[in-house]
């Protein structure tokens, strides 16, 4: 820059002056040509310009993100709760009692033994055990009233041993009277504890039908005194006789 000022002929010095100029006068004009130089380098620095800035046109590319799910934050467990701490409690100091020595006597004398010390809680628990090694009695059932005893067979008496309270009165059959049909029945009655005539079986017919019907129906109607055997009534056989005879 410098060299073209110094050979630009517009700025060219007048340096063909006078050889006159006094000293001062040439250095003055030696710092002037120095201050117009560097005025010219100055303006020759700003008088360039500076290059365009290059812009970029080129299309912007925007793509859309979808936003991410939020996500499930898993709730804090609660803290569990710290242990109470205890203080240690320092066990209770036992003081033992030294024995006194023993006497000479009582190396020479055999030891006896002490007794055993008998627990108080030997029986207590000793009382579940005899409680559970005892049966328990199983709940005896009622003895359920024994039957009476069956009635005993009707005894078969003497003729002689029978009372009748109310005799049999027996009719003969006017059929049997006009025919001349005479005979005599064999009963056998069985009388019960009140006396009466229950049954009456035939133990020898008269040969005649009505006349065995007639003596069989006078005996129902006949009432017994009641056999006792040691004061108790008893059901009886009591044998019978009725006779039909044509000449009464």
């Amino acid at each position: 820059m410098s060299s073209r000022l110094l050979h630009n002929p517009s700025l060219r010095l007048p340096l063909d002056a006078p050889s006159d100029l006094r000293p001062v006068h040439r250095g003055v004009l030696a710092a002037s040509v120095l201050v117009l130089h560097g005025l010219g380098a100055w303006a020759w620095s700003h008088w360039q310009v500076e290059p365009p800035a290059v812009v970029d046109t080129s299309p912007l590319m925007v793509s859309m993100i979808a936003p991410e799910a939020p996500q499930r934050v898993a709730p804090t467990p609660a803290p569990a709760p710290e242990p109470v701490k205890t203080r240690p409690v320092a066990a209770p100091s036992v003081t033992v009692a030294r024995s006194p020595a023993p006497s000479p006597a009582a190396w020479l004398a055999p030891p006896v033994p002490a007794p055993a010390p008998v627990s108080q809680d030997a029986p207590r628990e000793a009382a579940p055990v005899a409680q559970a090694a005892a049966p328990v009695a199983a709940p005896v059932a009622p003895v359920a009233d024994a039957p009476p005893p069956p009635p005993q067979p009707p005894k078969q008496i003497q003729a002689s041993a029978v009372r009748y309270l109310v005799a049999p009165q027996h009719v003969y059959p006017e059929t049997s009277r006009r025919l001349g049909e005479s005979g005599r029945v064999s009963l056998k009655v069985l009388v019960d504890e009140k006396g009466r005539a229950v049954d009456v079986q035939i133990t020898q017919s008269s040969g005649y039908t009505r006349l065995d019907q007639s003596a069989v129906s006078a005996m129902r109607q006949a009432r017994f005194q009641p056999y006792l055997e040691n004061g108790v009534p008893r059901s009886v056989w009591a044998p019978a006789t009725i006779t039909y005879d044509l000449q009464d």
